[in-house]
């Protein structure tokens, strides 16, 4: 199988994108680490999960006998405690007990510093929504506006798709770097007409989903079946979808939402060449 690629899953919710990233590995669910933004993975049987719940970690000010402690007069504050930020396990032997959850780049520095010593081989980003939710909370900060479209000449579009492709390239250059790969999760937009014809593309802002879709190795629409209840992931390119392959054995296929039929899928190519 290639290594180094990023895939790029997108599908209406609960049509199997976090039960099959969990384990979209030749060592199955322990070579995954998802990185959960959403909150959905702590159901998915095996999943090695880090939960992340912002882009920087949560700080507080230094208290002393009730006042803010200042240092050359400069107001002191420390980083909140990962079990100290106010989430709770919902399932399992700790349910109600506080849940530590991290930053993104707490948690992209862990990898960089931790990555040889770790299972891993692939990384999923679920969902790559969240991680724009609050890229764009961070802008409307930075830029004193009240909503995202009130900036002047769409200052405030281009500055978030500027930071979110910014993330996303890091966890790229490492997984290349490394030989390891990078799933990124969407939610997919309800599907509307336009000009006759339906429209399928990631639910985030047009610009940002293009320009993910382009540094994207494969691009693949999750669905799930009514005739036979199971869960696939097609890669039929045409105009109006946001979706295909640059690998040929995927590109126009319909394959079951595995990472086993992925694999068999190539390697049956090559056999064939």
């Amino acid at each position: 199988m290639p290594s180094g690629l990023t895939y790029l899953i997108i599908g209406q919710p609960k049509t199997g994108k976090t039960t099959a990233c969990a384990s979209w590995s030749p060592k199955g669910s322990d070579g995954v680490l998802i990185i959960d933004t959403d909150l959905g993975s702590d159901f998915v049987n095996n999943a090695n999960t880090v939960t992340v719940t912002g882009l920087n970690a949560p700080i507080r000010p230094v208290m002393h006998e009730g006042k803010q402690v200042t240092k050359n007069g400069v107001a002191e504050n420390e980083v909140i405690p990962a079990e100290e930020r106010g989430f709770n396990y919902r399932s399992g032997d700790d349910k109600g007990k506080p849940m530590p959850v991290y930053s993104m780049i707490e948690v992209y520095n862990w990898i960089v510093k931790e990555w040889d010593n770790l299972p891993y081989d692939t990384i999923v980003i679920d969902t790559i929504g969240e991680v724009n939710s609050w890229i764009e909370s961070a802008v409307i900060h930075e830029l004193g506006i009240t909503a995202m479209g009130e900036g002047q000449w769409g200052a405030d579009w281009g500055k978030a798709r500027r930071k979110n492709l910014d993330v996303i390239k890091r966890f790229q250059d490492l997984m290349k770097k490394k030989g390891g790969n990078l799933v990124l999760v969407a939610h997919s937009k309800t599907s509307q007409m336009q000009d006759g014809k339906v429209q399928l593309a990631p639910e985030l802002p047009r610009g940002l989903g293009y320009s993910l879709a382009a540094k994207a190795d494969v691009i693949g629409y999750t669905t799930a079946s009514k005739d036979d209840g199971k869960y696939y992931i097609s890669f039929e390119a045409y105009d109006e979808r946001v979706v295909g392959s640059r690998l040929k054995p995927l590109a126009q296929k319909i394959l079951p939402l595995e990472y086993s039929a992925i694999s068999n899928e190539i390697l049956k190519y090559k056999e064939d060449k």
